[in-house]
């Protein structure tokens, strides 16, 4: 990662986080989808740990560590990305098949 673009994000431009999010948006998804295994919530867990990111990038002690500090924030984006989902109450209706009338059609049988 380039450090001036962290130490100059750090400052808080935006386009220098721009440039740092965008060069590590990619990796942060394949991240995420092995973590949640579900494309949705893994773009959410990057977005959510991007956000957390620029609010936090002052936090960052060592600027040569961005990464591993935005791998932790994701991690941790993905957890919350994941206790959310379950508190979701999920059920499955099982669909019976439909079957044909074994009698007459009643509305074929009133036609005149």
């Amino acid at each position: 990662m380039d450090r001036d673009l962290v130490v100059r994000a750090r400052a808080g431009d935006r386009d220098a986080f721009s440039q740092l999010a965008t060069a590590s948006v990619g990796r942060l998804n394949a991240v995420a989808r092995l973590i949640v295994r579900d494309d949705g919530r893994a773009e959410d867990a990057v977005q959510d740990a991007l956000v957390d990111a620029w609010l936090d990038l002052r936090g960052l002690r060592d600027p040569d560590r961005f990464d591993a500090w935005l791998n932790r924030l994701l991690v941790h984006a993905c957890q919350d990305v994941a206790r959310r989902a379950g508190r979701r109450v999920r059920f499955e209706v099982p669909l019976e098949p439909t079957h044909e009338p074994s009698g007459p059609d009643i509305q074929s049988s009133n036609a005149v």
